[in-house]
């Protein structure tokens, strides 16, 4: 299976192919709107089968040109699909089946000459049976086979029909055929249901063997380097005067066992949230929660001047999650290296490009072990987006500068994502 890559564009914002692939999504919606799971082609399917026999009756009565009374029958069985089509508006399923009912009315007490072969007219009632059944449930395909039954029954007392016994068999066997699909439409809801119970499953298993990872390596390494620090400051106090360089190492011990113990505590936190289970699944952020990571930083103490300009909310997910993971990665760095520097930021969206820069004034002494990742990853997500990243010094300032250029799909405004699909890279 291939991993998920936070960068491609949305499902919605693939074309379904094939010339009628509009109409093809207005059926999935409809049928997801009410909570089935057929394929889109068993509707399909059920609404010509009906046009076909109704079609057939009306040629069998020489009422298809020119248009009789009992021609009406055939805009009857049409008329939800055209409502559908035209108005994009579904008719409610028990006007469907009651405008189906009808047609089969107007046909039977309109019934072919002598002479004519067998009548289409009944079959009519059983694929409205069947359809019933397979969409609404055994109970209303009862009740619609009974009145189907009862139509039947009154058309042979009345005009007249021939054939029906046969008729008679007819709407059973449509019930019985609607039945078999209700009964696969639920087991495949059942089997889908496991899926996803197994894949549950099995994201817990992996997420315990994470927490006990973190537990077992990293928790242990960063005790034993905390007891380190606590015998280096024990060690420096056994040291007899005032030195300053003694006060000097003492504080900056003391500062990393706080931060140690404090890393301790949050490791604690994560494995207990990674032991207990999945959580509730939340949104990735995007280019209007910048804001709100702006009033995060400030309430832990950074000084942030932010400035705004255009929407973001029009920009696709992956878009503004590659610009939020920047802005974060950015905001970040001074936090670390420069928390009483002023961080200036200016966000700006327009139909062409959005525009992200971050400044702050360089440090007099940035301490780094090498070993960080934050410039590498921001370049990394910019090439994904297509952007262009500017990192440097400038005027005595710090400087990121993130130009992404985009353009309109399906109303949102998306990056070209030229370097994410040629490389096939993830960046989380």
């Amino acid at each position: 299976m291939r991993p998920h890559d936070p960068y491609a564009d949305p499902p919605a914002a693939e074309p379904v192919p094939g010339p009628g692939g509009w109409l093809r999504t207005r059926i999935e919606e409809h049928i997801a709107a009410h909570g089935l799971a057929y394929p889109w082609w068993i509707p399909v399917v059920a609404i010509l089968g009906q046009v076909g026999a109704v079609g057939i009756a009306l040629s069998l009565r020489d009422a298809l040109w020119p248009v009789q009374p009992v021609t009406a029958a055939l805009v009857l069985v049409i008329l939800p699909g055209i409502w559908m089509i035209g108005f994009n508006r579904h008719l409610a399923h028990t006007a469907e089946t009651v405008a189906g009912l009808g047609a089969a009315a107007l046909l039977l007490w309109n019934p072919v000459g002598p002479g004519t072969a067998l009548d289409v007219a009944p079959a009519l009632l059983a694929l409205i049976t069947a359809e019933v059944v397979a969409r609404d449930g055994i109970r209303n395909g009862l009740v619609v086979s009974g009145i189907s039954l009862a139509m039947i029954g009154a058309a042979a007392a009345g005009p007249g029909l021939d054939g029906t016994p046969v008729h008679l068999v007819d709407v059973p066997l449509g019930f019985v055929v609607g039945y078999m699909l209700l009964w696969q439409m639920r087991a495949l809801t059942a089997e889908r249901a496991a899926r996803e119970g197994e894949y549950a499953r099995a994201t817990l298993a992996e997420r315990e063997r994470i927490a006990r990872e973190i537990h077992d390596l990293v928790a242990h390494s960063l005790s034993v380097t905390l007891l380190q620090i606590t015998g280096a400051r024990h060690a420096l106090g056994d040291i007899e005067g005032e030195d300053a360089a003694v006060a000097d190492i003492d504080g900056a011990l003391a500062d990393a066992e706080r931060v140690g113990r404090q890393a301790m505590v949050d490791i604690r936190q994560t494995v207990s949230t990674l032991a207990d289970g999945p959580s509730e699944t939340r949104a990735l952020p995007s280019g209007s929660n910048i804001a709100d990571l702006v009033a995060q930083l400030e309430r832990a103490g950074l000084h942030v001047e932010y400035d705004e300009a255009g929407d973001p909310g029009r920009l696709a997910q992956a878009t503004g999650l590659g610009l939020y993971r920047i802005a974060q990665e950015s905001l970040a760095n001074i936090a670390k290296h420069a928390p009483g520097s002023t961080a200036r930021v200016r966000f700006s969206v327009t139909s062409r490009e959005a525009r992200l820069v971050v400044r702050n004034a360089l440090p007099a002494k940035v301490v780094s072990d090498g070993a960080g990742s934050g410039l590498a990853g921001m370049s990394a997500r910019a090439e994904q987006l297509g952007a262009r990243l500017t990192t440097t010094a400038v005027d005595g300032d710090w400087l990121v500068d993130l130009v992404v250029p985009l353009r309109e799909r399906n109303g949102l405004l998306s990056c070209p994502l030229r370097s994410a699909h040629r490389s096939g890279r993830l960046a989380w």
